[in-house]
């Protein structure tokens, strides 16, 4: 009976959490922070050693969602600069320990009240500004319609060395994480016989079109046509030049667009589905929504929305994209352990497997 009563309260707080989402708040954490002593300079030491203490405090709460978000090369810069701005918010905490530790450098130990949402938001506005966000995840698909997949192929390929060169992460539309954007190239390529000033020539007319969508719900964010042409009797050459061309003349006017759409919606509380195996019981389910929420701080709050054949279903209202709660997550200490494995995402929803 008591066992029952406790999975019926279980399934009462997860329902009330569901009905009345807490928008982000504080969390406390505990963060340590040390500076040598120069030439007895005990005051100055302490400030740095309080100001090392709130950047540690902040590292806490936002490394992993800067680690996501930041290209590889930018990522030291990035953080330095994201934990340096942002310290000055931690304005609550209580200095548990302040004092000379053994090793003779000035440690003090707080425990900061850090507002999450306020830092998320400036770290964002901080990487936009200096431009170090990481690129989106991008798959190259040739439209079936297309009428010569030799052409279209070509395509792709000045495509693909153009986004690489940029910073794009271009990935495989079968691989286990299959989330990001989708470009389709249509090709329609086609070759006639024309004349100039009465000799006889070879046309070969190349008509591209590049569909940009957001994997998952397929939305249209750009898209562009164009068709050039080159006479000429090697077609082959003739075509992987026109296609160079295209894709050099219109792919600019779709990476503005493609980016403006990226670092806005990077700021928007987004649903993604978490699908978990070998969770059977709602105590299971509350623990795991612990864990998450615990380990990601974008993550606002967690529907829990039920267990079928010990697999748990959650939605996770997340500040950002598919990809980078998967990145964050990936990178967590949870999911380093041995109990815990992701195996997949699929557009919008992310599936793993707890051990």
């Amino acid at each position: 009976m008591i066992s029952l009563l406790a999975k019926i309260l279980a399934v009462l707080a997860l329902v009330i959490a569901c009905l009345f989402p807490l928008e982000l708040q504080a969390r406390i954490v505990e963060a340590k922070g040390l500076s040598e002593i120069d030439q007895g300079k005990t005051v100055e030491a302490r400030k740095i050693a309080l100001e090392n203490a709130k950047r540690a405090a902040v590292e806490q709460v936002v490394g992993s969602f800067i680690r996501a978000r930041t290209d590889v090369n930018n990522f030291m810069l990035s953080k330095d600069k994201v934990y340096s701005s942002t310290a000055g918010q931690i304005d609550q905490y209580d200095i548990i320990f302040d004092d000379v530790n053994e090793h003779g450098a000035y440690q003090i130990i707080i425990r900061a009240d850090v507002r999450v949402d306020i830092l998320l938001d400036q770290a964002a506005e901080l990487q936009a500004i200096y431009g170090w966000n990481k690129k989106p995840r991008v798959a190259i698909i040739i439209d079936e319609n297309s009428n010569d997949t030799v052409v279209a192929k070509m395509a792709q390929a000045h495509l693909s060395e153009k986004l690489l060169r940029e910073g794009f992460d271009i990935f495989d539309e079968n691989e286990p994480v299959f989330a990001g954007f989708a470009i389709a190239l249509l090709a329609s390529a086609n070759s006639h016989d024309d004349e100039y000033q009465g000799l006889k020539l070879v046309s070969n007319e190349l008509m591209l079109g590049m569909t940009v969508t957001r994997v998952g719900d397929n939305q249209v964010l750009a898209a562009s046509t164009a068709s050039e042409r080159k006479p000429g009797l090697n077609k082959s050459k003739a075509f992987d030049s026109v296609a160079k061309q295209i894709v050099r003349d219109e792919w600019p006017q779709l990476r503005r667009q493609l980016l403006t759409f990226w670092q806005k919606e990077q700021g928007t509380f987004r649903n993604i589905l978490f699908e978990v195996e070998g969770v059977n019981t709602v105590e299971d389910a509350q623990q795991l929504i612990a864990v998450l929420e615990e380990a990601i701080p974008a993550i606002q709050n967690t529907e829990y929305s039920g267990i079928k054949n010990g697999v748990a279903s959650l939605v996770v209202s997340y500040k950002g994209w598919t990809e980078q709660l998967y990145q964050e997550l990936s990178a967590s200490a949870y999911a380093q352990s041995k109990n815990f494995e992701i195996i997949g995402v699929q557009g919008n929803k992310i599936s793993a497997t707890l051990f």
